[in-house]
Formats: structure tokens, sequence, C-alpha cells
């Protein structure tokens, strides 16, 4: 099976698309979260794994951009462990370390590592923990260094300088399985939408939300996000529990689409957490 991922290869996206799906699968490498969301509207791939939202750093803004306007379901969610590693060079040590690559939320995880042992480092964003391993292990500097997984240590040859540098041992981060359709109810689900009400006016999100309480339906995430028409103009995400199909979430998304400039529903897909 092909399943578009985060690249290169080694990104938690493709551990996450390996637990969802199996070791047998065919990761197809994207070099970002957009280029996935596109690869699987467009039918290059049937399934895309993308990164939503980490335990320690929030939501993942390319994913919900993704979700807004692209023509895409959610189809499952899967959470992974992130333990993260600092990763060098097989001659290089810790104190030889003067710049750290890695995605911009493994950067954050580590940030309280890296200002006690590492405080003068230069730390490089890039789009992936994988683009940061093979990054170092292709330029061969003792003073670079990624954080990523154990697994990018053993496919890049790199060397673990320090083990668990992430802030706290909890850390778990949520991944999304993109499809042209969504998933059928399993009796406990979960259901994304994203809404846009253009009318600014006192009250307009009390009077949405509303119709979930009214009905007894559980909201379990709600966020803004830039509609990118103007500044302080927001689109609003939110996932709440049970599937599309159930009479009260229909009729609760009736109501609400009554009330919006659009609301689409992102889709529902069996609840893992």
């Amino acid at each position: 099976m092909r399943v578009g991922i985060l690249g290169p290869r080694g990104t938690y996206s493709e551990i996450a698309a390996r637990t969802e799906f199996g070791e047998e699968i065919e990761p197809v490498t994207y070099p970002l979260i957009t280029d996935v969301a596109e690869a699987v509207e467009e039918g290059e791939v049937p399934v895309g794994v993308v990164p939503v939202e980490s335990l320690r750093e929030g939501s993942v803004g390319e994913t919900l951009d993704a979700l807004a306007w692209l023509d895409v379901k959610v189809k499952a969610e899967i959470v992974v462990k992130v333990d993260h590693n600092l990763l060098g060079t097989k001659d290089s040590k810790l104190k030889d370390i003067k710049q750290v690559l890695s995605h911009p939320q493994a950067l954050a995880q580590c940030r309280k590592f890296l200002r006690k042992n590492l405080p003068n480092a230069e730390l490089i964003s890039v789009t992936s923990t994988a683009k940061a391993a093979k990054q170092v292990s292709k330029l061969r500097k003792k003073y670079m260094a990624a954080i990523g997984s154990q697994g990018l240590a053993d496919l890049y040859d790199l060397k673990v300088l320090q083990e668990n540098v992430q802030t706290g041992q909890e850390n778990e981060t949520r991944f999304l399985c993109l499809s042209k359709e969504d998933s059928e109810p399993t009796g406990r689900d979960k259901t994304s939408i994203v809404f846009y009400t253009e009318e600014d006016r006192p009250g307009i999100l009390y009077e949405i939300l509303q119709e979930f309480a009214t009905r007894n339906i559980n909201l379990t995430k709600i966020e803004s996000r830039p509609s990118k028409k103007a500044l302080g103009d927001y689109l609003f995400f939110i996932d709440l529990q049970g599937h599309r199909e159930e009479e009260p979430i229909k009729e609760a998304l009736e109501k609400i689409n009554q009330k919006v400039a659009t609301l689409k529903n992102v889709g529902s897909y069996p609840k893992r957490f």
C-alpha cells in the first residue's frame, strides 16, 4: 500500500504510518505537509499521514490549513510516543556541537536540554527530524547534530550523543491519516469540523457552541486559525465526540450551517484517545 508521508525516510510520520498500516507499506515521501495533503487530493497516493498536534507544543498550523483548504478527509488518528535523541557523527562528542538541526516542534520540545547543555549552539529549523539527520549524515561535520528518533541514527549511520533530550518523559504526537473518504461508524468515534463565521458580532461563537451543548455533544478541542483574509479574521476548528451520521450531530451541524458563512466536515474516524 502506498502511503504519503513527510520525508525523507525515517520521520515520525513514517513511524505513525507503519503503526497504522503495518510494516509492508510503500512510503512515498514529500518535503512538506501540504505536499502530502495535495498528493492525497490529486490521487497520487490513497492515504497520507501527517502530524497535527503534539502534547507539549500544540497544533501544527500547516496541517490545519491543509484540512481547511484542500479536498481531503480525516480517515484515522494515530498517537505515537516521541522520544527525541541528540544525534551526531560517529567521531563527535556533546562538547563539539555548535549547530543543532531539527523540526521546529522538536527543537521546542527539547529547549530545556539545549539551554542547559548547548546554550551557545545555533538552532536550525528544517522540515522534518529525518531531514535534519540526513543532512548531518551527508555533511559529516563534528560540530553538527540533529534531534530525532533512535531509528534515524540507525538509518543514517549516526551516533546517539544523548538519549531522551525532550522536556519530560511524556511526549506524544497525534497524526492524522488523510484520504478522500472518512470512516464508517464504530460506536466510538470523533468528528472534526472547520467553520468560518464571516460575521463578527458578540455572541456568534456562543450560539454555535450552544448547538452542541443543548444536544449533549462533548467537544474535545476548539481552536482558531487565521483565515488569511485579514488580520483578526479567523477560522475555527472543532473536534467532537461522535460520528457525523449520529442524529444529534447531524442536527447540530445543520443548525450551525445556517449560522456561518462556510462549514466543512473534515471527517469522522475512530477515536484513539
